[in-house]
C-alpha cells in the first residue's frame, strides 16, 4: 500500500483509555490502511498515556489552560504535525468548539454509551440505567457542533438483564463501543485502499 493509500487518524481521550487502546490495537493488527501515530490526551497522568506509548503511539499531554481557544490551538498544531486527517473521541470529555468541528467536518467520530437521541451527555449508562430502559446501546456518530447530535454512522443494542448493575450494564455496552470502533475501522481501511 503506497502513502495515498493510508488514513492517518488521531485519537483524544481524557481517562482510562481502554476504547483508545481498542482502536490503536485494532488499527495495527489487523485495519491496514489506518495509521494512528498519535493519542492526545487532557489530562497528565491519566491511564490512556501508557497504553497508548506500550502500543508504539506518540501521547502528547495538552492540558485544558488558558482560554478554550488556546487550547484547541495547540491541538491542532500537533494534529497538522502528525498530518492527522481523521480524529477517534474516545472518553474524550471536552466538548469541541464549533470552530474545531468545522476544520475536521466529517472526519470527527465519536462513541457515545446510548442509543441516541436518547440520553445524550457525559452519563449515558448511568442515565439509561437509572431510567429502567430494557434496551439500551451505543452509538457512532459525527461530531458537530451540538452535543451528541451529529449524523449518526452505527448502533448497536443490548438488553437489560434481570439481576444487572449498573458495572454489569456498562460492561456489555463497552464491548458493542469496540465492536463498533472496530468495524468503522475496517469501513476506513476499505475505503483508502479504494
Amino acid at each position: 500500500m503506497g502513502d495515498n493509500s493510508k488514513i492517518t487518524a488521531a485519537v483524544l481521550a481524557s481517562g482510562g483509555g481502554s476504547n483508545a487502546e481498542n482502536i490503536l490495537r485494532h488499527a495495527r493488527t489487523r485495519a491496514g490502511g489506518v495509521e494512528i501515530p498519535l493519542v492526545i490526551c487532557d489530562k497528565a497522568g491519566a491511564p490512556v498515556i501508557g497504553r497508548a506509548e506500550k502500543l508504539g503511539a506518540d501521547c502528547k499531554v495538552i492540558e485544558r489552560t488558558g482560554t478554550k481557544a488556546e487550547h484547541e490551538a495547540a491541538i491542532i498544531a500537533a494534529l497538522e504535525e502528525y498530518g492527522i486527517e481523521w480524529i477517534f473521541l474516545a472518553g474524550y470529555m471536552a466538548i469541541l468548539s464549533p470552530a474545531f468541528v468545522a476544520l475536521y467536518k466529517n472526519r470527527i467520530v465519536n462513541i457515545h454509551p446510548s442509543l441516541l437521541p436518547q440520553f445524550p451527555g457525559k452519563d449515558g449508562y448511568g442515565d439509561a440505567f437509572r431510567a429502567g430502559v430494557i434496551t439500551s446501546g451505543v452509538t457512532l456518530h459525527y461530531v458537530d457542533a451540538g452535543v451528541d447530535t451529529g449524523p449518526v454512522i452505527a448502533q448497536k443494542t443490548f438488553p437489560r438483564e434481570e439481576g444487572d448493575t449498573l458495572e454489569t450494564f456498562r460492561a456489555r455496552g463497552m464491548q458493542l463501543e469496540y465492536e463498533l470502533y472496530r468495524e468503522f475501522i475496517d469501513s476506513l481501511a476499505k475505503r483508502a485502499a479504494a
